[in-house]
């Protein structure tokens, strides 16, 4: 059994991209007025403030899945063995459905089998 490392990159590669644009706007409202820059920090920051709210939920299920892919591909042996089990699990009651709904019909062929041969003696 190997055992697999799993390095959450994505998030640190979001996180400097996020601390770039950041950078980028500092320079870019650095020659503004007071004013200015009050009046585009009140239009931004709603808009900001939205942008996270549309884009945290996606992000995280879009990363819930890639690490769940990755854990799932790296243990896909075990995994399986537990699916496998779990179906079981689930099928036996139809299974056991099946054999008190057909057990009765082998034993009477069993019993006309039985009286038939009987019967030829």
């Amino acid at each position: 059994m190997s055992t697999t490392t799993l390095t959450m990159n994505t998030p640190e590669l979001a996180l400097a991209a996020l601390e770039a644009a950041a950078e980028k706007f500092n320079t870019a409202t650095e020659h503004l007025t007071l004013a200015t820059r009050t009046a585009l920090m009140l239009v931004a920051g709603p808009l900001l403030g939205l942008a996270f709210v549309v884009v945290l939920p996606l992000a995280s299920v879009m990363l819930t899945a890639y690490y769940g892919a990755k854990l799932i591909a790296a243990h896909s042996a075990r995994i399986a063995g537990h699916v496998k089990n779990v179906a079981l699990f689930f099928a036996a009651p139809f299974v056991g459905l099946a054999y008190i709904v057909a057990l009765p019909f082998v034993g009477f062929g069993t019993l006309v089998y039985m009286g038939v041969k009987a019967a030829r003696k």
